[in-house]
């Protein structure tokens, strides 16, 4: 079964209760342990928590997720692809090409609502769900 790197896009939605569909495929994706985090979404959900219970959310259940870490070898693919990107003339931000990497180094699905990930799909091969109009 597919694993899934969930952009923050999609979380803010989650938590924000604006979409009944992402809300029941993310509890989904948890029941079946399919959802894995790294620091980059989990630094932009604490960044952008509104409140004590979104916070708890983060750290007690999403940082306990399987959880990809960052080394050298993980920095220098993201220069890799970073430069792949930007020669086929699209600025993209780092954070996104960070997510897209891991996604790729793991063999994993990002479940996003951020079109940037198309350009990068198409480019690097990551694979992507996007999810629109929720």
């Amino acid at each position: 079964m597919n694993r899934y790197l969930v952009d923050t896009s999609i979380w803010v939605k989650f938590f924000r209760g604006r979409s009944q569909v992402i809300k029941d495929r993310i509890f989904q994706l948890l029941a079946e342990n399919r959802i894995v985090m790294n620091g980059v979404v989990a630094a932009e959900l604490l960044l952008g928590a509104r409140g004590k219970k979104e916070v708890e959310f983060v750290k007690e259940k999403l940082l306990n997720l399987n959880y990809f870490e960052a080394d050298k070898v993980f920095f220098t693919y993201c220069g890799t692809i970073g430069s792949k990107i930007r020669k086929a003339g699209i600025n993209m931000p780092l954070s996104d090409i960070m997510i897209a990497a891991h996604a790729k180094m793991n063999d994993c699905i990002i479940f996003t609502m951020d079109k940037h990930f198309e350009a990068i799909g198409q480019i690097v091969g990551v694979q992507y769900g996007i999810i629109e109009n929720f």
